[in-house]
């Protein structure tokens, strides 16, 4: 079974180590994102991924009101490696789509690196639309910025 939830406060270790975050400063900078887990903290939600009671991974969402019309939001996930393959991040989708839509959004887009086959398999099943790739992105250490593929739902697809 697979859902969504708050981080537990044992999880804080997890959920750094998941997204990298190094050194006390990061991490207490990271702090409020990760004790407003479950809940809309500002323009940002977060909240663990849990595949039979164990936290594998991260899901957010993102809505700021100053560059996105209303109703719109952005997603992403995170998950450990040895979970990914597994179908688990199309489930991951559909619960994102389905909890964005219940609170009134009507759109969502979500994007992943070009080279990440598996994720773009992933926006697929869930049903999102290709719609364009976003040009040297992310950055990608001393290489060019990575580009990324974007894929978006609507309450009307």
């Amino acid at each position: 079974m697979i859902s969504l939830r708050s981080f537990t406060s044992a999880e804080f270790d997890f959920a750094c180590k998941l997204k990298g975050i190094e050194g006390e400063a990061a991490q207490a900078k990271f702090r409020p994102r990760f004790d407003g887990s479950g809940r809309w903290e500002g323009h940002f939600y977060n909240s663990a991924i849990d595949v039979a009671g164990v936290a594998v991974g991260e899901a957010q969402a993102r809505y700021c009101a100053q560059a996105m019309p209303p109703g719109t939001a952005e997603v992403g996930i995170e998950l450990v490696a040895e979970m990914r393959g597994q179908g688990i991040g199309t489930q991951v989708l559909n619960l994102l789509k389905a909890e964005l839509f219940d609170t009134g959004f009507y759109r969502i887009s979500g994007s992943t690196d070009v080279i990440n086959i598996p994720m773009q398999r992933a926006f697929e099943k869930a049903g999102w639309k290709f719609e364009g790739i976003s040009r040297h992105l992310m950055p990608a250490g001393e290489d060019l910025p990575h580009d990324y593929r974007v894929y978006a739902i609507t309450k009307w697809d």
